[in-house]
C-alpha cells in the first residue's frame, strides 16, 4: 500500500505571529496553489491552526467542500520578541544542532517528533491521500528526517513536495510550479 502526503509549506504572510493573515500576494498564491493542487487527488486537509497556514489552504478546501482538520503538531513554536529580529539566522542554525533552542522553547528535536506523530496519525487512519499545510521552521525537519536534504533556504511561499511512503520505499519530490 503507497501513502502519498503532500507537504505544503504556506503562503506569504505579514508576519511570523500565529495570528498573521496572508498578505495581498499570499492571497493570489493560494488561489494559484488551488489551481495546482487540482490536478492531484487530494481527498484530506490537515493544517496547522496558524491563520497563514489555514489560509493558504482555503481557496482549495472551499472548491472541493473538504474540511480542514487543524493540528497543532505540525505549527512552529513562537520567536520570543527580543529575537524576533535574527530570527532567520537561528532558524537556519536548528538545522545544523537539533538541541538548538535560543528562539523558543521547543527545541528542533521536539518539533520533527511531533511533526513525524502527525505523519504517522495520518497514515494509521488511512490511505487517503492527504495535504499538509505547515512552515518552514517545520518542513525541513521533516525532510531531515525522511532523508530529504531540503534546506530551509530552498524553500518557497507557497512550496509543495510530495511525501510517497510504501512499504519498501519513502521518497520526497519537490513538485510545486508556480502558475
Amino acid at each position: 500500500m503507497t501513502q502519498h502526503i503532500y507537504i505544503i509549506r504556506h503562503a506569504q504572510a505579514t508576519g511570523q505571529e500565529p495570528e498573521a493573515p496572508l498578505t495581498t500576494i499570499g492571497e493570489h498564491q493560494a488561489d494559484s496553489l488551488a489551481k495546482f493542487l487540482n490536478q492531484y487527488e487530494i481527498d484530506r486537509i490537515v493544517t496547522s491552526p496558524f491563520i497563514r497556514a489555514v489560509h493558504t489552504i482555503e481557496p482549495f478546501a472551499r472548491e472541493h467542500g473538504y474540511p480542514i482538520e487543524l493540528d497543532r503538531r505540525i505549527s512552529e513554536g513562537l520567536i520570543k520578541e527580543r529575537q524576533f529580529s535574527r530570527w532567520l539566522t537561528h532558524l537556519n542554525n536548528q538545522f545544523q544542532d537539533v538541541s538548538f533552542t535560543p528562539i523558543e522553547t521547543d527545541s528542533p528535536e521536539n518539533k520533527r517528533k511531533r511533526a513525524i506523530e502527525a505523519i504517522d496519525d495520518i497514515k494509521k487512519q488511512s490511505n487517503t491521500p492527504t495535504a499538509i499545510v505547515s512552515h518552514g521552521g517545520i518542513i525541513p525537519l521533516l525532510f531531515h528526517h525522511f532523508g530529504y536534504g531540503a534546506a530551509f533556504s530552498r524553500l518557497t511561499n507557497p512550496d509543495v513536495h510530495l511525501l510517497t511512503i510504501s512499504e519498501t520505499d519513502t521518497t520526497i519530490e519537490r513538485i510545486w510550479q508556480p502558475y
